[in-house]
């Protein structure tokens, strides 16, 4: 397998990446300090943008950036990046992140999860990098944001500049967004341990038609006007829209359940779960949240008992052993 070499496209052709993320995740930032790091070699040429649906936060988004040393003439979306980033480990349930990237491109994961794992899972051939920036966010930022470190992570991925100047120019755009001083040195200290923390490896696990592009085939059953599938939740899980690392929980073992049926009528997408009751009218029993649950918190704020709440979440990768399963 050929490994694509970012810095030889740069000077030869157009770098084109891209970056999936969720709406106020910090991708826009990342992409935005990424434009801003090459622009300032004299030499280069950079093009970036985000894309927005009419979607709430925690919604897919998507970045795209192009670097060359000639001038970029080329102004559509890109399909075809030699360089991916994900931001958010629940955004590849809905998106490929790695569609249409060529054989020997680069992928980057925001995850604690090890290169050989991301590239068995998803299926990659090419250069694999993972960084544990939520981890990272946790620690130094006090939130599980990834964005400064899968930053770096981009950067040691796309090479061609210094450590220094990556640093610099990440604080730089912090000051333009007015943040104050002590949280700068903070995103200071996020980006200058994430450095170390940087893993890469080397895989080809890419199956014949994995990651292929697809062709635009009309707009299917959206409604005339519609902008975007998220106004049809029917034919979406927007339950990846949920806020990353939470899932709602409901918990009544002493069937404290009122019967009161306020969070059956305030649930935005009629997920609430429950049984007739011959006391209360009906009992509720639970959620499915594995389905368009977006934890919009409306069952938590009118339950009278608090029998709903947020709860950690971790997503479970199937072809991944654990610990104790590996040793069977």
């Amino acid at each position: 397998m050929k490994r694509l070499d970012p810095r030889q496209i740069v000077e030869e052709s157009v770098l084109e990446v891209r970056g999936d993320g969720k709406a106020g995740g910090g991708l826009v930032l990342a992409f935005q300090s990424l434009a801003a790091l090459y622009s300032s070699l004299p030499h280069l040429h950079v093009q970036e943008w985000p894309f927005f649906s009419s979607a709430r936060r925690g919604a897919n988004i998507r970045s795209f950036l192009r670097v060359s040393a000639r001038p970029i003439d080329i102004g559509c979306e890109v399909t075809r990046p030699a360089v991916t980033l994900l931001m958010d480990e629940g955004a590849a349930n809905t998106v490929d992140f790695a569609e249409g990237v060529p054989h020997g491109g680069t992928f980057v994961l925001n995850t604690r999860r090890t290169p050989e794992e991301c590239a068995r899972h998803f299926h990659l051939s090419g250069r694999v990098v993972t960084v544990p920036g939520d981890d990272i966010g946790t620690k130094y930022l006090k939130a599980a944001i990834g964005n400064v470190s899968a930053y770096v992570a981009m950067t040691e991925a796309m090479g061609g500049v210094s450590f220094e100047n990556v640093v610099e120019t990440f604080l730089k755009q912090l000051h333009k967004r007015r943040i104050p001083d002590m949280l700068i040195e903070r995103n200071r200290e996020a980006l200058m341990a994430t450095r170390e923390l940087v893993r890469t490896g080397e895989f080809d696990m890419s199956r014949p038609g994995d990651h292929a592009t697809t062709r635009f085939a009309g707009y299917g059953d959206l409604p005339i006007g519609a902008q975007t599938r998220l106004r049809l939740s029917q034919t979406n899980l927007t339950s990846s829209f949920a806020r990353s690392g939470f899932r709602l929980v409901f918990e009544d073992p002493d069937k404290a359940c009122t019967g009161c049926a306020h969070c059956i009528t305030n649930c935005p997408e009629g997920i609430i779960r429950f049984e007739p009751d011959a006391e209360r009218g009906l009992l509720v029993t639970g959620a499915d949240v594995s389905t368009f649950c977006k934890l919009c918190g409306e069952c938590i704020e009118v339950c009278p008992e608090h029998l709903f709440k947020e709860g950690k979440f971790e997503e479970k990768w199937a072809d991944i052993e654990t610990p104790e399963e590996a040793r069977s």
